[in-house]
């Protein structure tokens, strides 16, 4: 009667320690998911950068008095990705404009492949963001119920921000109303 006792007990413990271990590695598998997309966003937005500032030295050889003003921005960021995204996404649409306003301007042959090749990076980015914040949203969801949440924070897994660019701010404003 004890040995089934100790035995029931040991079985017992046995299920939980599996029941925390696959928790845990599922909470694991998103963090992996959501740190390999943190790291390729941040090359993109690197990318990013470096085109625009290229394409704005270029655009100002052919037009005088070319100036982005967002593109000013760029020294006061202090290694914070959410605000570079900020700031290069109003870049990305201030040039979208200023092409846009000067339809009768045609920009020399290398100015427009890196135009294009600005636009391929913006949309490897925004299709990055969005694995990363699909990611983000199923373990920030995660991390709210139990067990998952001890679980967490024994494997020093947190909460995640998720991108919020303007076109889907936009969007979620205009659904509401």
């Amino acid at each position: 009667m004890i040995i089934a006792i100790i035995c029931g007990i040991i079985a017992f413990i046995a299920l939980i320690i599996l029941i925390i271990k696959l928790k845990s590695d599922k909470l694991y598998v998103y963090n992996i998911k959501i740190n390999e997309a943190e790291k390729e966003i941040q090359v993109l937005l690197e990318k990013k950068m470096s085109l625009l500032s290229e394409i704005h030295q270029k655009l100002s050889e052919q037009i005088a008095e070319t100036n982005f003003n967002y593109l000013c921005n760029l020294e006061e960021i202090d290694d914070d990705e959410f605000k570079l995204n900020s700031i290069l996404n109003n870049a990305y649409s201030e040039l979208k404009d200023f092409l846009e306003n000067r339809r009768s301007f045609i920009p020399e042959e290398d100015t427009k492949n890196l135009i294009n090749e600005l636009y391929q990076i913006n949309i490897e980015c925004i299709a990055t963001k969005n694995y990363y914040n699909d990611n983000t949203v199923v373990l920030n969801s995660k991390i709210k119920k139990f067990p998952n949440n001890i679980i967490a924070k024994f494997k020093h897994i947190y909460k995640r921000e998720l991108y919020n660019d303007p076109v889907e701010e936009e969007f979620e404003i205009l659904k509401k109303k």
